[in-house]
């Protein structure tokens, strides 16, 4: 394991107007197989100071904690950025195909997608009243997604 962990993004936070982007790579991320998180397919819940989803049958990917030995870290190979705010959503919708409507997506919500043309795993994790997504992406595709919202969000 690397002991120093770099971001992907030379910036850790972007004021987009009606919306935020955050940098959250340095959470530790891992991937495990046991089943004793029994979190729903596409579903995301809070598990004491953790946040667990699942987007797979049988796997479930976990962010905060440490990996314990059956499990897989994953916070040096997924940059992790949180996209939040009222118009999270529109900008969100302009680089996904998927429906981020209450009815569709609510808060808990998780999906693998693809956000500006990258396999993207989304978590809907609504901040207090504002909508807020975290976006797992590969690290090496991570600068290229953080600029392609960036560019989305300016003024045509």
């Amino acid at each position: 394991m690397v002991e120093h962990f770099a971001s992907p993004v030379t910036v850790a936070e972007e004021d987009l107007g009606t919306a935020r982007l955050t940098d959250e790579s340095v959470a530790p991320k891992w991937r495990t197989w046991d089943d004793r998180w029994s979190v729903p397919l596409g579903r995301a819940r809070s598990v004491e100071d953790l946040l667990v989803f699942s987007i797979s049958p049988g796997e479930w990917l976990v962010i905060g904690g440490t990996a314990p030995p059956d499990g897989v870290d994953l916070t040096h190979v997924r940059a992790m950025f949180r996209l939040s705010g009222s118009g999270a959503r529109d900008l969100l919708g302009h680089l996904c195909a998927i429906d981020l409507s209450d009815q569709f997506t609510p808060d808990g919500a998780a999906a693998r997608t693809l956000v500006a043309g990258v396999a993207t795993e989304l978590v809907r994790d609504d901040v207090g009243d504002r909508p807020s997504y975290l976006l797992l992406i590969s690290r090496s595709f991570a600068r290229a997604v953080w600029d392609r919202i960036v560019n989305v969000s300016r003024p045509k």
